[in-house]
């Protein structure tokens, strides 16, 4: 079954089913298989497209960006464009590349939101300076687990990445660990961090 928005509410609203509706704290919204199927597609491609051409490294390729983000990511990436364009980049830049095993949680009661997991396995961090275009160093930066939320636009009848919501300790998932709590901001790049 494919589901098509059509109006205010999104179609699959009536399939919306509670989990775990029992357990305190434990209990959450999930949206009909088909839709988590799509959730996951669209992180990827987004995902996908931050890695080919989304950042500004060598002769970026900033192309619709509003298709695969929105919110605080688009925000972001829209600084990022714009201190590109006036020349106030860094003087050297990192790209994290990785392999991704999503899980889809949480969705929001009107089932417009939801929380990708992407456990990153493989990570590796390549560090370019960007005014020689040349790869300095890369690092190997293990596994991690970190979260995401992604709402849908009916106008693109796609979902799109919102805001990084927490990088996830190592012992994330094990018994006794607590629950995911979003952050409500990222605080903004410093020092190094530019």
């Amino acid at each position: 079954m494919s589901y098509r928005a059509t109006g205010g509410q999104v179609p699959w609203s009536g399939d919306m089913r509670r989990v775990r509706a029992g357990k305190a704290r434990r209990a959450e919204w999930m949206a009909p298989d088909q839709v988590v199927h799509e959730v996951r597609q669209n992180f990827l491609e987004a995902v996908m497209w931050l890695h080919e051409g989304g950042l500004p490294i060598f002769e970026p390729q900033w192309s619709s960006p509003q298709f695969y983000l929105t919110g605080e990511a688009l925000r972001r990436h829209d600084q990022m464009f714009a201190e590109y364009e006036t020349g106030r980049l860094c003087k050297f830049a990192a790209v994290l590349r990785m392999h991704h095993q999503t899980l889809v949680r949480r969705f929001s009661k009107d089932g417009r939101r939801c929380l990708v997991v992407d456990y990153q396995t493989e990570r590796r961090m390549a560090t370019y300076d960007v005014r020689r275009q040349a790869r300095l160093h890369t690092q190997d930066l293990g596994s991690g687990v970190v979260v995401y939320r992604v709402a849908y636009h009916g106008h693109d009848q796609r979902w799109k990445i919102e805001a990084l919501v927490q990088e996830l300790p190592v012992a994330w998932g094990k018994p006794g660990n607590p629950r995911i709590e979003e952050v409500q901001f990222m605080p903004p790049a410093h020092g190094r961090d530019c």
